[in-house]
C-alpha cells in the first residue's frame, strides 16, 4: 500500500485490488460515511452517504437475494450498502422514512470519508 499525503486529514492511496477498497469502505462501521463513485449505467458522479450492517428498517425491504448478497458482491466487486440520502414518501406523498439499499460498484469509487479520514483513490487493477 502506497499512501501520498496531501492535506492534514486526506490520503491517495494507490489501490490494487477490490478487497483493499471494500475494507476502506468497511472502516466507517456502523457510523455514517460517504463515498463518490462513478455509475455504470451512465457513467455519472454519484455522491452519498452511507451506512454498513443496517438490519431490518421500518420501511423498505431487505435487498433482494439477501440470502447470498455478500457473494454475488464478490463476483461482482461491488458492496452493497445503506444509503442514508433517499426520502421514501407513502401513496399520498407524505415523507414516512429515510434510506434504500444500494449497489456500489468498487472498480468506480473515487473518494471515501470513512472512520474519520478522507481517502481519494486511484487505482492499479
Amino acid at each position: 500500500m502506497k499512501s501520498i499525503k496531501t492535506r492534514k486529514d486526506t490520503k491517495v492511496e494507490i489501490v490494487k485490488s477490490p478487497e483493499r477498497m471494500r475494507q476502506i469502505m468497511e472502516l466507517a462501521g456502523f457510523k455514517i460515511g460517504n463515498v463518490h463513485f462513478i455509475k455504470r449505467s451512465n457513467g455519472k458522479l454519484r455522491k452519498m452517504s452511507y451506512r454498513l450492517h443496517v438490519h431490518n428498517p421500518k420501511y423498505i425491504d431487505s435487498p433482494s437475494g439477501n440470502s447470498n448478497r455478500k457473494m454475488q458482491d464478490k463476483q461482482n466487486d461491488t458492496i452493497t450498502v445503506y444509503s442514508t440520502n433517499d426520502i421514501i414518501k407513502n401513496k399520498r406523498g407524505r415523507v414516512i422514512g429515510r434510506g434504500a439499499y444500494k449497489t456500489i460498484p468498487l472498480d468506480g469509487i473515487v473518494r471515501v470519508v470513512a472512520g474519520g479520514k478522507v481517502y481519494k483513490i486511484k487505482k492499479a487493477w
